[in-house]
């Protein structure tokens, strides 16, 4: 019996095209493969942004300094209470001022700290993700 070859044609590339369309990875697959590998997902933020900490180091700084300012205002009982009342004052200003300060320094170097980590996840995943395609 003879075979015309368009439809022997027909016949092979219905058998040969599925098997290799699922022996190469799709870009999807590489990045749904990478993602699940490190745990990384591209395009999404990670860093966070003002959390109020500044605001309670400040809260904090002000207390202390006032109980500062007030045990200094103790010490000279003689002096008007306008004076002690100005100093408490103005040792809570300088508290403030303070624990601001530190708080802002601590928030800046857990930022610091997240992008070096997101930094290394996305190579992680870059990495992953090019290992897969190369398979291609």
């Amino acid at each position: 019996m003879k075979c015309p070859v368009p439809q022997l044609v027909v016949i092979l590339s219905a058998v040969a095209v599925p098997a290799m369309v699922h022996a190469q990875p799709t870009d999807a697959q590489c990045s749904a493969s990478a993602t699940q590998a490190t745990g990384y997902t591209p395009g999404q933020s990670s860093t966070s942004g003002p959390d109020g900490d500044r605001l309670a180091g400040a809260a904090k700084g002000a207390a202390a300094g006032a109980v500062v300012g007030g045990a200094q205002g103790n010490q000279y009982g003689n002096a008007p209470d306008a004076v002690q009342d100005k100093h408490r004052e103005n040792q809570a200003k300088s508290g403030a001022a303070a624990g601001m300060a530190v708080a802002g320094s601590r928030n800046r170097q857990e930022r610091r700290g997240e992008r070096r980590s997101a930094e290394d996840q996305k190579a992680a995943w870059q990495g992953s993700y090019d290992a897969c395609m190369a398979a291609k």
